[in-house]
């Protein structure tokens, strides 16, 4: 079978680096990637890849390298990976590379994924080859012919639940060949349901349900129904096991060399036939009975195992039970829970079924926690937290949307349980408090819509602090409590312009400290000047103010404007033009915060331009102008850094406001001198192009003359700014912006 495949080099050698005179510190290495792709990947359809598939899949693979378990460096595309990426000599080193489309079903989108293990070594040179193959699981499914007699119609449906995407597979007389359908297995659910519904030619439905356990990546399972021989008699109306099926595995290919690559441990949770889900609390009704069975798998043997709980201490059984410890199996068998460690699976799983144990604690309205803990012999580790509710309730508090909740609001959100129905009239509210404390808030209105519950937006809350909140139906509250933390006030570092270092340049930040801030300085050092400065004798509070000065920088006779500013990111260097600096710029810090608005004090000093061109004319006023935006997405890399934008003068590639990773943005322009010689508060609030996405980045910039990017303004032209603030809470903003 043929492959896609990715040639994936380590080069120690240092003259192929993008960067003249560029080189290593001892025990560090240089990793070259390089990229081909196959020809075909030819799976049961018979059709290969063409010229233009393979070209996309090559284009927008995405490449990720780990050091141990850690994610060092990631690419969302084959044209963002650097020709030569540096590395610390090592031989923990692991490469992923994907690409195609990762759905949970469908009939076209193919997912391929390769990962290869590396060492890089010191003045040495590795060559990687990583193969990307098919890792979806594929079914196929084919009829025999003598369904032709009994059948009228029939398809059968295979899916890994609802969830998770189902494809119907039609038979007919005709005996049309099945397309191959393409399923990604998520983990803790390694298993296809099949159901085959029919209706005979006498009008007579048929339902058969069979399930592959376990399934497989990167395997093609060929399905072939028949009658079944086991029944004397062919279909009638009783119903019974009407067909058979055979399940023919095939693995998509065969590695020359195994690498261990091993998943986490994976806790399933099943009631007869049912699997339940645990990523939400299981909802048990009032007097209701169960025997629910927990299996614990792990892809190598199992080196701890442990269970916990307010369901356990009901029970009887206090602290952490060790599955794996012979006294706890006759301890848990004395309140008839039976643990097992089925012989084939050789260490790799244990069983824990809890037999008719938990129907005497069903008799109330409660709720019991469970904490399960599991690790392997290679180290990997899965924990689960989960909660089982006893309630006649109808509906549940759930999680808020991660969007909903700012720092001083959110939006509680609850849900119909799934199978109840409440009364037409029911009226439904949420109570909150403070993780903690005792007393619950007043009741907050909410409203039903279709199967989920919402309450108006509550403001006033306490950034950084995490809440609880319930629901209540009518005037009965239920015992399910869940939490929210509201976002961090994260604040802007050296915002008040205290700390500076150096000379020329002149650095905003103190030394031993980190960059945050940078400005032109590193532009401007080449005449031995500051265009932003600190300054003592005009601030708010404390020793300094930042002093923005545009100049016009003349060494030799050779000069140009430089309007004086300030910015969250660093000047990155300079490229010049005949003898003209071009200053390129990486905006942007990390941050996850989402405040309101901005406030600061300025002074701004409004020259006559005498520096004018296209932008703004001699003779008039220049413009000084603070702006500040919140940006997503993975922004712009230069030189292995991420910023959110890159600012280059040279190319004009300036920042858009209304660019597509622009999350919220907001601005001020001083078209005049401010009054006297004070500081003037000033408040810019932030407009939120959606309130749905989360921030990564925020930038800001201020410049005493707007135009500076293009050498434009006026050389008297000063600002000075003091004490910027975040405001993340409404009650903190001015009348007219709240």
């Amino acid at each position: 079978m043929k492959k896609v495949f990715l040639i994936i080099g380590i080069i120690s050698s240092l003259c192929a680096c993008r960067q003249e005179n560029r080189y290593l510190g001892e025990g560090e290495g240089v990793l070259s990637l390089q990229v081909t792709m196959g020809e075909a990947v030819e799976v049961v359809s018979r059709t290969s890849l063409g010229d233009e598939e393979i070209e996309a899949l090559k284009n927008d693979c995405k490449v990720r390298i780990y050091e141990g378990d850690k994610l060092i460096r990631k690419y969302s595309s084959w044209s963002s990976v650097p020709e030569k990426i540096d590395l610390s000599a090592g031989t923990d080193y692991r490469v992923r590379v994907v690409a195609g489309d990762s759905v949970s079903a469908s009939l076209d989108k193919k997912y391929y994924e390769g990962v290869e293990t590396f060492s890089v070594v010191d003045g040495q040179t590795t060559s990687v080859e990583v193969n990307c193959n098919i890792a979806n699981t594929l079914v196929k499914v084919n009829f025999s012919e003598e369904l032709k007699t009994y059948l009228a119609s029939g398809a059968v449906t295979v899916s890994v639940d609802a969830a998770n995407g189902a494809l119907d597979y039609n038979w007919s007389e005709e005996g049309t060949e099945s397309s191959v359908g393409y399923y990604m297995l998520p983990s803790g659910k390694e298993y296809l349901t099949c159901v085959f519904n029919a209706t005979t030619k006498n009008g007579k439905k048929i339902t058969q349900t069979n399930k592959i356990e376990p399934a497989k990546a990167s395997t093609l399972y060929t399905l072939t129904y028949a009658l079944s021989t086991e029944e004397p008699e062919h279909p009638t109306d009783e119903g019974g096991a009407f067909f058979s099926l055979k399940v023919d595995e095939t693995p998509l290919y065969t590695q020359e060399e195994e690498i261990g690559i091993y998943r986490r441990p994976v806790i399933r949770v099943m009631s007869g036939e049912e699997e339940i889900s645990t990523d939400s609390p299981w909802f048990l009704s009032l007097n209701s009975s169960v025997s629910p069975q927990i299996i614990m798998s792990g892809s190598s043997t199992l080196t701890t195992a442990s269970v916990e709980g307010t369901l356990l201490e009901k029970l009887g059984l206090s602290g952490i039970i060790d599955l794996l410890s012979e006294e706890s199996v006759g301890v848990l068998q004395q309140k008839g829970i039976i643990l097992t460690i089925p012989a084939e699976a050789q260490g790799k799983q244990i069983v824990m079924d809890w037999g008719n144990s938990w129907n005497e604690l069903l008799k109330e309205e409660t709720m019991y926690s469970l904490r399960y803990v599991l690790a392997d012999e290679q180290g990997k580790q899965r924990e689960l937290d989960w909660q089982i509710v006893v309630s006649d309730m109808n509906a549940q508090a759930v999680e808020i949307p991660r969007f909903e909740t700012w720092a001083d609001r959110t939006v509680f959100y609850g849900e119909v349980i799934e199978g109840h129905t409440p009364g037409a009239e029911t009226v439904y509210s949420f109570q909150y408090r403070k993780k903690g404390e005792e007393a619950w808030s007043q009741n907050i209105p909410a409203v039903l819509s279709g199967q989920t519950i919402k309450s108006d937006v509550l403001k006033g809350l306490t950034p950084g602090t995490t809440y609880e909140y319930r629901i209540l139906e009518d005037t009965k509250i239920s015992n399910m409590i869940c939490e929210v933390t509201t976002e961090e006030a994260s604040v802007l570092p050296n915002s008040s312009f205290e700390n500076w270092s150096g000379d020329i340049p002149k650095l905003i930040y103190g030394a031993g400290e980190s960059m945050f801030w940078d400005s032109g300085n590193h532009g401007s050092q080449k005449v031995d000047m500051n265009v932003t400065t600190p300054d003592s004798a005009v601030k708010h509070s404390g020793n300094y103010s930042a002093k923005l000065s545009s100049i016009y920088a003349n060494k030799l006779g050779i000069g140009q404007f430089a309007a004086g500013n300030i910015f969250i990111g660093q000047y990155l260097e300079t490229q010049m033009s005949r003898l003209t600096g071009h200053g390129v710029l990486g905006l942007g810090r990390p941050f996850a915060s989402r405040p309101l608005a901005l406030r600061g004090y300025i002074r701004y000093i409004s020259g006559n331009v005498d520096k004018g061109g296209d932008k703004i004319a001699n003779g008039t006023q220049d413009k000084g102008i603070i702006y500040i935006a919140l940006t997503d997405g993975e922004g712009e890399e230069f030189e292995g850094t991420r910023w959110s934008f890159v600012i280059k003068t040279k190319e004009s590639k300036f920042f858009d406001k209304n660019g597509a990773n622009v999350v919220a943005y907001g601005d001020k322009i001083w078209e005049a001198s401010t009054e006297g010689e004070g500081m003037h508060e000033f408040v810019i609030p932030f407009e939120y192009r959606s309130m749905e996405r989360i921030p990564n980045r925020i930038m800001l910039v201020a410049a005493a003359s707007e135009f500076g990017d293009y050498f434009q303004g006026s050389t008297g032209s000063v600002m000075w700014i003091d004490d910027l603030e975040l405001i993340y809470e409404e009650s903190k903003l001015p009348e007219n912006l709240r």
